[in-house]
């Protein structure tokens, strides 16, 4: 079976979006135009050239992979805007979340590296000072989002809003993979430090889960609709 050419096209509106979504504006506002008629434009020249759809969809979608590090850049190069810190303080899940996209294959590839990994076993000398970074960063950022959080809700009590635990769990599962996979090989007591973050991990996987899970189903379901 073939991949439906609309495809990726449709996988190029989802990245965008999502590496987009929490970049300042007007920046991602005019980043998702500029996609998006790039994407216009390929998809109009390769229909004046008479390129078959399967083609150009292919040709879109290898753009696209090789454009990931140029997005990647462009977002990096948007948190040097001012007030950024500011702003990811009031939304520790963000930075979190994308300092656990590097945690978790970076501990993965290093406890592959010592555990037989052979052909891993060089990258071990980037990898060690590289966890610890990412963990450090990690662990501390999430202390003083939460010592800020603190203060803030005792002033001033927020609204939860959408989605709030999902975020939550996001801001859980962070610095505990960051602390399981820092001291999981110490000594006690931060041996049994890394036990207990490793089962803090778990429990917010499960919540973070089920609040990804819930909201499909529901709507799957159409609870509201269901005849009292």
């Amino acid at each position: 079976m073939t991949a439906r050419p609309n495809r990726p096209p449709r996988l190029v509106a989802w990245w965008v979006e999502r590496y987009t979504a929490t970049a300042p504006e007007p920046d991602g506002a005019d980043r998702r135009a500029e996609v998006h008629s790039d994407l216009h434009e390929q998809l109009a020249a390769a229909a004046r050239s008479g390129v078959a759809s399967r083609r150009a969809a292919m040709a879109i979608g290898g753009r696209t992979l090789r454009g990931v590090p140029a997005d990647i850049a462009w977002r990096l190069g948007t948190e040097m805007r001012p007030g950024r810190l500011e702003w990811h303080l009031a939304h520790p899940s963000v930075l979190l979340g994308f300092l656990l996209v590097l945690l978790v294959p970076t501990s993965t590839m290093l406890d592959a590296a010592q555990g037989g990994a052979t052909w891993l076993a060089p990258a071990s000398v980037v990898l060690v000072p590289l966890l610890s970074i990412l963990g450090c960063c990690a662990l501390g950022f999430a202390a003083v989002a939460a010592g800020r959080f603190l203060l803030r809700r005792s002033a001033r009590p927020g609204a939860r809003g959408r989605g709030w635990l999902r975020r939550a769990a996001v801001c859980w599962m962070s610095p505990s993979w960051a602390a399981a996979g820092l001291w999981r090989f110490d000594a006690e007591p931060l041996e049994a430090v890394a036990a207990l973050a490793w089962a803090g991990f778990g429990v917010a996987f499960l919540v973070y889960a089920v609040a990804i899970v819930g909201p499909l189903c529901a709507r799957f379901l159409d609870l509201g609709k269901l005849p009292s």
